[in-house]
Formats: structure tokens, sequence, C-alpha cells
């Protein structure tokens, strides 16, 4: 399957007049996009088709939905961290606690898929596009925002509420397990130094920045192929579940820096340096030094990991690989030339009307063409 024209996204949208917009859309129009919607599409070739349109409508979802989905998948975290403290807080044996790790956080995918929820690093997965100008890095960036947002308050609402259960107050030893393995160790030498009281050196911080940036890499190589892999199941919910499960048991077996997940660690150090305690290591300044040494590199490396694996992925599906962003290219200059042409287009959408408050509602609204389905572009 060849295309014959090529198309190279170099001038930015907002440089382009609407005859120049309108030329490109023409341009798009021309292009044979039957192949991906073939019935006949291998299986991994099906599954790097769905997730970018996947990933690709979720973008345009309203803020509101990206800030609860991501919220509701931080409170499944909470809940697959959980239940991985109490089953392993008393383990001696450092190979039955990582199988029980791998084994007990997979559910969590299990909790994502069937109640709804979603993580900022399978949004990552679509980085590599916005490097070839086919839509907005604002429109990335405010999806990846809110998402985010919502992951790291749901999981602060669930450790808030355990601790206040009294989960930690009558159980020490747990509450230690849990801010040394989900915390300090996280942020290896300088946990150790924070844990024995000595000093903590530049050399032992750039290590750790190094150690968690190079594996937070590899956590989103396994993100991303769980993502991939469960969408080339062609449906079958059950594949879907196996795939996802088997590749999240590896990443949790390996103990791989995660910008969500490593948030139920410095909710606890937080709720630590908050509350009295006679854990000397614990201070507002371990939890700040967390989140520098940990979540910000972790933020970067699982970024660059998906954009390392995505790249490959596209190459290896290069054919499909065009279509699809010729095809998010065409929707996007739509959508711009769209609201070029009624500013308030935007506002309008029949599909965010309902998360949009009543105060906000235009009482008139306009009646405008709507944009054009992907069946009706592509029929």
């Amino acid at each position: 399957m060849k295309q014959k024209k090529t198309f190279n996204f170099k001038k930015l949208t907002r440089k382009m007049s609407n005859d120049e917009i309108k030329t490109e859309i023409q341009q798009l129009e021309q292009v044979d996009y039957t192949p991906l919607y073939s019935k006949d599409v291998a299986y991994h070739n099906y599954g790097y088709i769905h997730t970018f349109r996947v990933i690709s409508d979720g973008l345009r979802l309203s803020w509101i939905k990206q800030f609860f989905g991501g919220l509701l998948a931080g409170i499944w975290i909470g809940v697959a961290y959980t239940a991985v403290l109490y089953a392993t807080y008393k383990m001696g044996n450092p190979s039955i606690t990582k199988l029980l790790t791998g084994a007990l956080f997979a559910g969590v995918i299990l909790l994502i898929s069937f109640l709804g929820g979603g993580f900022v690093t399978a949004h990552m997965w679509y980085n590599r596009t916005m490097f070839r100008r086919v839509e907005k890095w604002s429109i990335f960036l405010k999806a990846c925002m809110f998402v985010y947002l919502g992951n790291i308050l749901g999981i602060a609402i669930f450790i808030g509420i355990l601790f206040l259960s009294g989960a930690f107050s009558t159980n020490d030893a747990l509450f230690v397990f849990a801010y040394k393995s989900f915390g300090l160790d996280k942020i290896y030498s300088v946990g150790t130094a924070l844990v024995n009281g000595d000093a903590v050196t530049s050399v032992e911080v750039w290590k750790t920045i190094s150690w968690v940036f190079f594996s937070a890499i590899l956590c989103n190589f396994l993100i991303c192929l769980a993502t991939q892999g469960a969408k080339s199941t062609k449906g079958n919910t059950v594949a879907s579940m196996i795939m996802y499960l088997v590749v999240l048991f590896f990443f949790a077996i390996g103990g791989y820096q995660h910008c969500v997940a490593n948030w139920y660690g410095a909710w606890i150090l937080v709720i630590g340096a908050l509350s009295p305690s006679d854990h000397r290591e614990i201070t507002s300044q371990t939890a700040l030094l967390f989140i520098a040494l940990n979540i910000l590199p972790a933020i970067l490396g699982n970024f660059v990991g998906a954009l390392i694996i995505g790249t490959f992925m596209g190459f290896f599906n290069k054919d499909y690989d065009d279509l699809l962003i010729k095809e998010a290219r065409l929707r996007f200059l739509n959508e711009t030339l769209a609201v070029r042409e009624n500013p308030n287009f935007l506002n309008n959408q029949n599909n965010d009307d309902q998360y949009t408050p009543w105060y906000k509602r235009s009482s008139k609204k306009t009646k405008q063409k709507p944009l054009p389905s992907r069946k009706d572009i592509f029929n």
C-alpha cells in the first residue's frame, strides 16, 4: 500500500490564511483513506490505528471529562497500591513481594476498563505527532494537564480518606513500610541517606535523577505497549484484559518509575510531614525532595519513553501511520477553519454542552454547519 503524495506540515496553522487552509484541505481530501477502515487489517496494524484514534479523540473531550477521567484513574491507583501495601508489608521474600506487586497492581487496569479513567502516560503515546505539526501543542498539553491533575487529586483523595480512617495511626509498621517502599526507596541513595541521617551529596542527587529518568523511559515503553496491545485484540474484552495485565505485570515487577503511580508515595510523605510523627526522616523538605528528584524526572522520562517507542511503532506501521497523520491533519484543519468562521463554534458543540454550567450557556445558539464526521469525509 503506497501513497503517491506525501505532505510536510511545516507551516504553523496560525500563520496560514483561510485560503491556504482550504487548499491543504482539498489536497488531503484527495487521499485514499479506505485502508484504515478495512476489516482485514493485521492485528498489530489494527492496534496502532485504533490507539491513534482513541487518543486523538480523547484530546478533544471537554476539560471536565478529562479531569474526572484522570481523577477516577488516580483513585483506582490508590486502591491497587493499598492492596499491594497490605499484602506485602510483612513479606520477607523480595521475589514474592515483586510478584504480588505485579499481580495486584495490574488489577488497576480492570477497574479503569470497566469503571472508567485515564492516565496521562497513555496520552503521551501521541506526543510524536505534535512534532510533525499535525495540530497544536496547546491542545495536547491542555489535555495532558487536566488528566494529570485529575490523577494527582484522585490519589490524594484516596490517601487522605485512608489516613483519616486510622489505617496508619493504629499500625505504625504499616506506615513505615509505606513511606519507605513507595517513597524513600524510589529516590534510591538519597532516600537511604535520609533514613540514615546522613548528608545528601550532589553526586547522589544527580545519580538519583538519572536512574529515575531512565527507569521512567522503560516504564512508558511498557505502558504504550500495553495500550496498543490491548487495542490489537479487535474488541475482544478478555484478550484485551490479558494483554493489559501481562504487560503491566512486567512493569510492576520491574519497579519502573511512573509519574502517576509515584504520587502514592509522594502523598504518603506529605501526610507524614503534616501529621505529628516520630519519624525524623519525614519533613516537608523530604516531600519536596521526592517531587523534585522523582516526580519531575519521571514525567520527563515517561514523555521521552513514549516518544521513542511511539516513533518505532510509527516506522513499523509506516503506511498506516502516514494515513493517520493526514487524517488527523484534515480533521484539525476543518476544526480550525470552522472556528475562524465562527469564533463560538467550540462553545456551541452539543457534545460538550451538557458539561457547561447553565450560566455560561448562550441563550440563543447560532445555526451552523456541523463539522463532517470521519464517515462523511472518507465515504
